[in-house]
C-alpha cells in the first residue's frame, strides 16, 4: 500500500503547482462585457433578463463561482465591467432568462452573437477585453 502513496502526493503537488502559476500578476485581469437582448420576431427589447459572469478556477474548470449579475434595462440593454479575482483563470457570461417567470414563460430560448457575429459557442470572456454578446430571445 505505501507505494501507492507517493505518486499520489507527487501528482498532487503538480497539479497544485499548475493552479498556483495560472496566476500572473501582469495580466490586465478586467473585462468589460456589454449588449442588447431583443425579441427574434418583434426586434423589441426584453427588459429584466438576468446577466451573470461566472469565473472558473480549478485545473479543469470543474469549479464555478457567480461573480456579478446585473439585469437588462428597458432598453433590454446592460453593461458589466469586472476585474476578475486572482483565485479564477477564466470567466463566462450566462443568459439567465429563467429566473424571471415573466420572461420565461415568453422565450425558449435565445441566438448569441458575439462582436455582431453568430455564434454557437456561448460566452467565454477573455481577461482584458471588451466583448458584445447580443441575445435574440426566442418566442415560445
Amino acid at each position: 500500500m505505501k507505494p501507492l502513496i507517493k505518486p499520489w502526493l507527487y501528482a498532487a503537488g503538480i497539479i497544485l503547482l499548475a493552479q498556483s502559476c495560472s496566476f500572473d500578476p501582469t495580466i490586465n485581469r478586467q473585462a468589460t462585457i456589454s449588449g442588447t437582448v431583443i425579441d427574434n420576431v418583434t426586434q423589441l427589447p426584453v427588459p429584466n433578463v438576468e446577466i451573470m459572469v461566472y469565473g472558473q478556477k480549478g485545473v479543469w474548470s470543474s469549479v464555478s463561482g457567480d461573480l456579478k449579475t446585473v439585469y437588462t434595462d428597458s432598453t433590454g440593454k446592460y453593461n458589466i465591467v469586472i476585474v476578475l479575482p486572482k483565485e479564477f483563470h477564466s470567466f463566462e457570461l450566462i443568459n439567465n432568462y429563467n429566473s424571471d417567470p415573466n420572461v420565461a414563460l415568453k422565450y425558449r430560448g435565445y441566438h448569441t452573437y458575439l462582436n455582431g457575429q453568430q455564434t454557437q459557442n456561448c460566452c467565454k470572456v477573455e481577461m482584458g477585453s471588451k466583448a458584445q454578446y447580443d441575445f435574440r430571445m426566442i418566442p415560445r
